[in-house]
């Protein structure tokens, strides 16, 4: 880190030579740029220190190198040491010169000689020191501060420490994952041109993205090389039903039979157990959890042991409770998650009692520096890493207190594997696992239960009752078509991530509308189309309702017809409406009244529930017209016959009578 002190002051407090004279206004930068870790006994310890000159050159300038007098015994103290928050401490020389700075950088490498480093490395002179580097101009000290930690002469009991490393999959290889109305699309498009056969789905997209981060995964588990490396694999990289895990078992294989490694599997997707815990939406997440167990069998046939129980950063109550519901043994925590119950002077074991259950509690400063959060360059976390488990150790020497690490996800892990490298290079650690963490005595010092959560509603809580439904209402129409995979395998493309961590909101966002959307576009492909009045004039018919499907495939649905007027009652109707048709649908119909009816036409599912878009016909209901019409009709006939038989009785002719002469000529 690059620094500037106003230093006419801390010239004299730190003995620093007289400042240069330099015309120049502009600021100069000094950082110390290279420095061993560790310091041992007997070794030279050889400096590098780049000054950058902005300005015009500056010649005969001050120069000095030195290094704190006393170790400090306090972890406290390191940090203010690097923060310039020590202005006062006694300090020791280790090299004084003047030098040049031509304009930019000039990088001094300094060998400091072993007999220069004088303060020994007994029991009470071992540990870390800071050092400081400084130039003198215009009546400034611009400095740099690092740490320098010196190894003791005598041989120690290592404590244990493992680092906690999540690799999980990225916001960015989730978004490859198409939507659910893109998903549909998709699909509709692959069977229009025939590329997918009926009964079939397209490559499962989530699959899909999952292979194409396999070399991301692979690369960053192979980084992974020091001792003292738990590993929490998102399983989904590690399941055949996603083919990962015949990509990433050569990986795994190597990294799990190395020294001080232990491969610990998360639910696939790196399941938000936040989210399940507040919505408890056990269909959303379920399903994560038995793909993790299913991940850790796929691994034991090809001889590699993984662990499921290990329950990484439950942050509540809840999530500890809800993941020792569903197979979690051990709770991996941060230390200001679970508070100490009194002020120590000391840092306790990291083996402890969470809320009864057994927990490894991450020290959450030495989480930060790894992880390389805050402003120090890489070289002072590295060096404020080692200089504070040093102290953690001399805190209680024959107390042996293992440290865990956690880091959070997205964490690089090529970038952190030289600071553990360090950390298991030193004389009083070792490299282990959470096993053998879980292994040693349990701290018997107290601590805070996890808190409970915010009752305020998180993004996945508020999408849910939008999830659910819009996913119920996809599926059941298509479980009423001749397609249905079609139809889950979009609904699954919005379930299937939604649960997991790396999800960002406004990636749920847009999912959710996605899947809202294509229930409604759905629904309006499945249309009754309006009608005018229509007239009924017979107690018994067949109510004639135009049915419009724009749907891809067939499907079948019930249609009826409702009214809160009992003079009309309706039976539904099943019928298969075929794909981008209008079909005439008869609907039984009974009158028992007449007068103007108001009716609802809907488009029903198999229990009743409305699945397309409804409309509202009137009718003028006139039930006797029938029978008074065919009463008039059948008087009329009757009447007219009469008539017929009067009309033809009175104009009909008698038969004339026979004459005599005819029947005597016919004898």
């Amino acid at each position: 880190m690059k620094r500037l002190l106003t230093a006419v002051c801390a010239a004299a407090l730190l003995g620093a030579a007289p400042p240069a004279a330099a015309s120049s206004a502009e600021p100069i930068e000094i950082e110390i740029t290279d420095i061993s870790p560790v310091h041992r006994a007997g070794d030279s310890l050889p400096v590098s220190v780049t000054v950058t000159n902005p300005g015009s050159r500056i010649e005969n300038v001050p120069f000095d190198l030195t290094v704190q007098a006393s170790v400090p015994l306090y972890r406290s103290t390191v940090t203010s040491w690097l923060a310039d928050e020590t202005i006062n401490a006694q300090m020791l020389t280790l090299d004084r010169r003047t030098v040049d700075l031509p304009r930019g950088e000039t990088t001094f490498d300094i060998d400091l000689p072993s007999d220069v480093l004088t303060w020994g490395n007994t029991a009470t002179s071992w540990g870390p020191r800071g050092v400081q580097a400084s130039v003198n101009v215009d009546d400034e000290t611009i400095v740099d501060r690092t740490f320098l930690t010196t190894e003791p002469s005598f041989e120690l009991e290592p404590m244990t420490f493992t680092a906690i490393v999540p690799i999980t999959v990225s916001a960015e290889e989730l978004e490859q994952v198409p939507t659910s109305l893109e998903r549909y699309d998709q699909s509709v498009t692959a069977l229009r041109e025939g590329s997918l056969e009926p009964g079939e789905d397209l490559p499962d997209p989530i699959g899909a993205a999952l292979q194409s981060a396999t070399d991301r995964v692979i690369d960053d588990i192979e980084s992974l090389t020091s001792p003292g490396i738990t590993l929490a694999l998102d399983s989904s990289f590690a399941a055949s039903s996603y083919g990962t895990v015949n990509e990433t078992e050569e990986a795994l294989d190597d990294f799990a039979s190395g020294d001080g490694h232990e491969l610990a599997l998360l639910p696939a997707l790196d399941a938000d157990l936040s989210a399940w815990a507040e919505t408890a939406a056990d269909d959303l997440f379920l399903p994560h959890i038995e793909q993790m167990e299913s991940a850790r069998a796929d691994l034991a046939e090809r001889g590699i042991t993984a662990r499921t129980d290990l329950l990484v950063a439950p942050t509540t109550a809840e999530v500890a409770a809800l993941g020792l519901e569903n197979g979690a043994e051990v709770l991996a925590v941060l230390g200001s998650d679970v508070p100490a119950s009194q002020p120590l002077n000391w840092t306790p074991s990291a083996h402890a009692v969470i809320d009864g259950s057994p927990a490894i509690v991450a020290d959450e400063e030495l989480s930060r520096l790894l992880s390389g959060e805050g402003d120090l360059s890489d070289l002072d976390r590295r060096q404020a890493l080692v200089a504070l488990t040093a102290i953690h150790y001399r805190e209680r020497p024959n107390d042996h207190r293992p440290l865990a690490l956690l880091l959070p996800r997205g964490t690089d892990p090529a970038a952190i594997n030289d600071s553990i490298e360090s950390l298991n290079g030193s004389s009083w650690l070792e490299g282990g696992t959470a096993s053998d963490i879980e292994r040693l005595p349990l701290d018997p010092f107290d601590r805070e239960g996890l808190t409970s959560a915010d009752a305020e509603t998180g993004a996945l809580g508020a999408a849910v009752p939008s999830i659910n439904e819009a996913g119920r209402l996809v599926t059941t129409i298509g479980d009423l078509t001749t397609q249905p995979r079609l139809f889950r395998d979009a609904v699954a493309a919005t379930a299937g991530v939604v649960g997991s961590g790396s999800l960002p909101p406004r990636e749920l966002d847009r999912r959710t509308n996605d899947l809202v959307e294509l229930a409604d576009t759905l629904t309006s492909q499945l249309a009754v189309q309006p009608s005018s009045t229509v007239n009924l004039i017979s107690r018994a018919s067949e109510f004639p309702v135009h049915v419009t499907s724009s749907l891809p495939v067939p499907i079948t649905v019930a249609v009826e017809m409702q009214s809160d007027d009992r003079r009309l009652q309706f039976e539904p109707v099943s019928t298969v409406l075929q794909p981008n048709t209008t079909t005439t649908v008869g609907v039984p119909v009974r009158a028992i009244g007449s007068g103007n009816v108001s009716t609802q036409v809907d488009i029903l599912g198999p229990v009743g529930q409305v699945i397309g878009t409804g409309t509202e016909i009137n009718i003028r209901v006139r039930a006797d017209w029938e029978n008074v019409g065919t009463a008039i009709i059948a008087g009329v006939f009757l009447l007219i016959l009469i008539v017929g038989i009067i009309r033809s009785a009175r104009r009909g002719t008698r038969t004339p009578p026979i004459a005599e002469a005819d029947l005597e000529s016919e004898e």
